[in-house]
């Protein structure tokens, strides 16, 4: 077998783990993942068992860095409503006792998916479609990118449930601002798919026919930037705001001098002066076919 082969049939044997799902649809295209919620009798409710699933794909896309971009959508014309409010108020009456708190500790595994999703080396696209409420609109606000169709119908409800967006909560303030965050989740206003692009989730607007067309063209922009470059560019922009400003700009120079001395700089610098596409936009036109 070739180098190239053997490279290849690796690749495939790599992607032969990712997670088996039932809530969750995956399909690998190239170097893309196409992620969607799978639960469209529910508009895509976020379960106890649809979080695992997530969860276990977040573990697998760490590891997989082949997959260079993921793009979440809903099944059945609806992003996600959010979480399961049935399977919620049935945890209502579990008993808690001070080692077990169901409730928290459900959040609390939600939280840290979020965050995982957040900080995930992959560029992330959402394409919001129907309904986006709660963790729905968390997703929205985590994606590095996100798309809204004209008719999409977005909000945070849990106030008017008796309950707190407790945490989707820090990814919306650091989307859109604390000022609009707390309009938004105190009023529990409901707002479509134009207001979301005007308050700062979606950096796309789309009419709803359009919405293919609108994801496809975002996709061929991304695959044109080096993966590395665009993970190290994530970390970069994410960590801002956590560290003393002489420590971010030390940060931030190891990034750089990682990234230019490393094969896919050495690659794209050379691409630029032999004036050719660079491997990774050569590999991406590849997949696509």
């Amino acid at each position: 077998m070739s180098r190239a082969g053997e490279m290849q049939h690796k690749k495939e044997e790599k992607m032969h783990t990712i997670p088996q799902c039932e809530c969750l649809k995956l399909e690998v295209k190239g170097p893309r993942l196409n992620l969607t919620f799978n639960r469209p009798d529910q508009r895509n409710a976020i379960n106890t068992q649809m979080g695992s699933e997530f969860a276990a794909v977040l573990d697998w896309l760490e590891k997989t860095p082949e997959i260079r971009l993921v793009v979440l959508r809903g099944a059945g014309g609806h992003f996600c409503a959010g979480g399961d409010i049935k399977e919620r108020r049935g945890m209502a009456e579990e008993v808690v006792t001070p080692d077990h708190d169901p409730i928290m500790e459900r959040n609390r595994k939600a939280g840290l998916a979020f965050m995982k999703f957040e900080r995930l080396p992959q560029t992330t696209i959402a394409v919001v479609e129907g309904s986006a409420f709660g963790g729905g609109m968390g997703y929205a606000c985590m994606a590095d990118i996100t798309i809204v169709a004209e008719g999409a119908r977005m909000g945070m409800p849990e106030t008017t449930l008796g309950v707190a967006p407790a945490q989707i909560a820090p990814f919306v303030v650091k989307r859109i601002g604390l000022t609009r965050a707390r309009q938004l989740a105190l009023t529990g206003e409901r707002f479509d798919g134009r207001k979301a692009y005007e308050y700062g989730i979606a950096q796309y607007l789309a009419p709803d026919s359009e919405i293919d067309a609108t994801l496809e063209k975002v996709v061929d922009k991304v695959l044109q930037c080096g993966p590395l470059a665009n993970a190290a560019t994530k970390e970069i922009m994410l960590t801002v705001g956590t560290l003393p400003e002489e420590e971010m700009v030390a940060f931030s120079a190891r990034k750089f001098s990682e990234l230019n001395r490393g094969p896919e700089g050495k690659e794209g610098q050379s691409a630029f002066a032999e004036k050719r596409k660079p491997a990774w936009q050569v590999e991406a036109e590849k997949a696509k076919g």
